[in-house]
């Protein structure tokens, strides 16, 4: 009698953006396998999964960068060109992609993965908690796609327990929304884009907002307007365009077919001239349209560092009414600091500022880390297998390597914080852990910070499931290689964003169309797909240009996928 419940070809743990591409494209390219999607929440989405959509909340991209290519989002969903999509669309958009492809019926919600264990024949054991029970699976193979923003970083306050009020991480703001209603003043904790959201919809409830913006941290996130630079072009869109991508040094940058420009903007002086005059121009475009230095609180808000070492958490303003004017009219008011301790309904700073609040919202961020406990690994991880003293010397060979080929990032920042301790993710391609690449049995989707999420989710799905078919027309063939190329991308990391993510994982801006230019090549799909020269340069790729990868990828090779 089998020790297991069920047994699956593939299990894809997670159902948001990265889950479902990555279902989609192995249903399609494997489909006689047999496939389990596991899911915690009550519904599809992920992030806009429906327990976490809170008053107001819409996405950074506009319609048209927000969708996946084989699923355009159409004006029956009541979103206009050029506008923000509200959480609630993207959440049914989400589920009806599930249905559309054959995937929602495959779904298992209130399902939660506790543990993964390996086979001894090289599947994997998943024990889960669902309504009816524990359970264990086989899958033959496992895609793992439960993001970034699982787990909240919340922190611990001395005399919390005496606060008297609502006091939560913004992961809850939407279920605890009630509990926040005729709240006159609130504390809202942190400088992201969420601690913004937070304190808009409060504000435009008629509560009076205290943003607490830790002096220690990464300080407050670059926030844009929709459309930037003089020619007002959207912001959502620039960072797709080849050309634009060539200012952003970047070890697979050269996969985009044009390696000499590159040299040239980053190997040689000028061209590091030039590479700043850029960066500088986008910078001063958005401090001139924000409005930093022209008002006293605002100047509180201003980036501490160049948008050049931010990452992914740059973010667009995307309210209904102006965030900013908030701030000036004081409804909004801005404290720098750090939090001493909490009193009943108040919150003390160090500098012993005194914070009226009926309600206290910890926008302090995720921890950038996978939910799923692993056992029965060696060494209970996923990272290189090498010694101290080996990862060491890999360590200084990649940061000589970098610096070689990107002398500009030798000139880091001055930091406000300490970086998070540890090594960052160490996967080949971002997606495999280097000791399993040649038994083709795991892949992380999704373990990525990026603003291309759906083109992204899209590729990488397809990546994935080549790789586990063992179907790539492109792969490594020793470990060497492997090991080299993951030591090179991920220290580039920490030298590219250290305002950002980069010390710990992938972080994408500029970084995110070259990616997915060496993720089609390893597929051995076209990735200039504009047909001219010119588009090619100038137009920006929309995930609309990468319809039909499944059945380009048939038409180019011999057969179907058989499964494997």
């Amino acid at each position: 009698m089998s020790k297991f419940d069920s047994s699956y070809d593939i299990v894809v743990v997670g159902a948001g953006w990265y889950g479902l591409a990555a279902a989609k494209a192995a249903s399609q390219m494997m489909p006689t396998s047999t496939m389990a999607i596991l899911e915690s929440a009550e519904s599809c989405g992920g992030t806009w999964s429906a327990n976490r959509l809170y008053p107001g909340l819409k996405s950074n991209n506009m319609r048209g960068t927000y969708e996946y290519p084989d699923f355009p989002m159409t004006d029956a969903y009541g979103v206009a060109k050029d506008q923000h999509i509200p959480g609630t669309v993207l959440h049914t958009y989400l589920t009806d992609f599930a249905k559309a492809f054959d995937l929602f019926d495959k779904v298992q919600f209130h399902t939660k993965v506790n543990v993964v264990e390996p086979t001894d024949d090289e599947a994997w054991s998943i024990s889960i908690s669902a309504p009816k029970g524990t359970k264990t699976y086989r899958a033959a193979k496992i895609i793992l796609a439960t993001g970034l923003t699982s787990t909240p970083n919340m922190p611990e306050y001395k005399g919390a327990d005496t606060f008297d009020a609502p006091l939560f991480h913004a992961k809850d703001f939407c279920a605890r929304a009630d509990e926040l209603k005729g709240a006159q003043n609130t504390v809202v904790v942190g400088g992201a884009k969420s601690a913004y959201d937070v304190a808009y919809a409060m504000a435009m409830d008629g509560s009076t907002v205290h943003l607490v913006v830790r002096d220690n941290g990464h300080g407050p996130v670059w926030i844009t307007p929709p459309k930037v630079t003089p020619f007002k072009k959207r912001l959502d869109q620039l960072l797709l365009i080849r050309w634009m991508t060539w200012f952003a040094p970047c070890p697979w940058g050269g996969e985009d077919g044009f390696p000499r420009i590159r040299r040239l903007l980053h190997g040689t002086r000028i061209g590091r001239w030039i590479t700043d005059f850029f960066w500088k121009t986008l910078g001063d475009d958005v401090t001139t349209a924000v409005g930093y230095d022209e008002h006293p609180e605002m100047k509180k808000l201003k980036p501490w560092n160049s948008a050049f070492w931010i990452g992914s958490g740059l973010s667009i303003h995307n309210y209904n009414t102006s965030l900013w004017d908030l701030v000036r009219s004081g409804q909004v008011k801005v404290h720098v600091g750090q939090i001493d301790h909490i009193e009943p309904k108040t919150v003390v700073l160090a500098d012993g500022t005194r914070l009226a609040a009926d309600a206290m919202v910890c926008s302090t961020g995720w921890k950038k880390e996978s939910t799923i406990q692993f056992q029965g690994l060696k060494d209970n991880s996923f990272g290189l297998d090498c010694t101290p003293g080996q990862l060491r010397a890999l360590n200084d060979k990649a940061d000589k390597d970098v610096l070689t080929q990107f002398p500009r990032l030798a000139d880091q920042p001055t930091l406000k914080f300490t970086p998070k301790a540890g090594e960052p993710l160490r996967y080949y391609r971002f997606m495999v852990p280097s000791g399993h690449v040649f038994k083709r049995n795991i892949a992380f989707s999704g373990a990525v910070s990026t603003v291309s999420t759906s083109t992204c989710a899209t590729i990488q799905g397809h990546w994935i499931a080549a790789y586990l078919a063992n179907q790539l027309d492109r792969a490594p063939t020793t470990q060497a290689e492997i090991t080299e190329e993951i030591m090179l991308h991920t220290q580039w990391g920490k030298w590219r964003f250290p305002c950002g993510y980069g010390a710990n994982l992938p972080d994408f801006v500029f970084e995110g169309l070259p990616y997915v230019d060496m993720l089609l090549r390893d597929l051995g799909l076209n990735s200039h797909r504009k047909g001219s020269w010119w588009r090619e340069l100038t137009s920006p790729y929309l995930p609309r240009d990468f319809r039909g990868l499944v059945e380009e990828w048939k038409h180019m090779h011999d057969e179907p996928l058989k499964k494997k």
